[in-house]
């Protein structure tokens, strides 16, 4: 069976639909988590991708591949929510006395990474999240992005390398 035919029966078939849904819940949660402002935004995104992909059987592209369509799919659920977001509230005394000194709490590095991610420009982290994050290879971020193999890894050499300059910097 082909890529076509594959792409076309798991969609098809509700079975296969759900055992499709049930191995990739957790990495499209996560994907979603990233994206978001809070858990439960990622709840709520998370449900509404595989409640698309069931309701877009009969749209589905059989020369996509199944995981870059979920993949797309998240990725304007997240897009979606993001615009209808609303502000973010600031913290209360009492909800900033919880949060852990990072220069205790052995976070340091991880912070100065996530402070670098969020000064790339969207493109480039989103690439790095995908390949790096969610494991994806080239050709399905190409699929999701919709930009060609080559451009996806000129996009992700110049994120490595504005990455490696902000961490030496800091």
């Amino acid at each position: 069976m082909d890529a076509d035919e594959c792409g076309r029966a798991l969609l098809s078939n509700p079975d296969q639909l759900a055992r499709f849904a049930e191995e990739h819940y957790d990495e499209i949660f996560r994907y979603c988590a990233r994206r978001l402002p809070s858990a439960e935004d990622a709840k709520d995104a998370t449900q509404e991708v595989f409640l698309r992909l069931a309701k877009s059987r009969a749209a589905y592209d059989s020369r996509e591949k199944p995981l870059a369509y979920l993949y797309t799919c998240a990725r304007n659920v997240c897009i979606d929510i993001m615009r209808r977001a609303r502000p973010v509230s600031t913290l209360s005394d009492a909800d900033a006395e919880r949060i852990p000194d990072p220069a205790q709490s052995g976070m340091h590095e991880d912070l100065l990474l996530a402070d670098a991610l969020s000064r790339l420009p969207a493109d480039e982290r989103e690439v790095l999240e995908l390949r790096y994050g969610q494991d994806l290879k080239v050709a399905d971020i190409a699929a999701v992005v919709g930009k060609s193999r080559f451009a996806l890894r000129r996009i992700e050499r110049r994120a490595l390398e504005r990455l490696r300059e902000m961490m030496e910097d800091d």
